[in-house]
């Protein structure tokens, strides 16, 4: 029973190295692919890597989740970004990870990946609009260009909430063959 018990946690720490790797992957691609899709808003990301997110959300503890969340951020601000990047990303990233657990949680009746994407993603932007403004002190104009980044937020949020719930479907198709 105890290496049945081992083997489930190595399964699970394999399988959760392997997102985090992913989820890495998808924000330095996202990074890219943003710059062409959104060329008129040059700070956007489509955000594909909250999809990695969304399905830790619901695979695994909260715990293992923020450490995916955290290795996350480190990993990709260490490959593209700086420290001004990495405490806005990071902020940004912890706030949406707790807003989506606590939509889960509180709403797991009526919940759907779908809309714990759009409540995290919400919380992303207004938590990078936050951290810009003490940083920067822009004022106005910020509002303004959020109200962009929201409406954006909000239709990608979806499409990855979308993403998430067949992300996790493939991963219990695996883990069930």
């Amino acid at each position: 029973m105890d290496n049945l018990r081992k083997q489930i946690n190595i399964k699970k720490l394999i399988l959760i190295s392997i997102l985090i790797s992913f989820s890495v992957i998808l924000s330095i691609f996202d990074r890219y692919i943003s710059q062409l899709a959104f060329p008129f808003l040059p700070t956007t990301k489509i955000g594909l890597a909250n999809i990695i997110i969304l399905v830790g959300v619901y695979r695994f503890s909260h715990r293992e989740t923020l450490i995916m969340v955290v290795l996350k951020s480190v990993l990709a601000n260490l490959i593209y970004g700086g420290p001004i990047n990495f405490l806005i990303g990071f902020s940004a990233s912890l706030a949406s990870f707790i807003g989506m657990i606590c939509a889960w949680k509180a709403l797991r009746n009526v919940a759907t990946p779908i809309s714990v994407s759009v409540i995290g993603g919400f919380l992303h932007i207004v938590t990078q609009l936050a951290v810009v403004q003490g940083l920067y002190r822009i004022g106005v104009p910020i509002i303004y260009y959020g109200a962009l980044l929201i409406f954006f937020s909000l239709v990608t949020s979806i499409i990855i909430g979308f993403v998430g719930i067949r992300v996790n479907e493939f991963i219990n198709q695996i883990e069930n063959s």
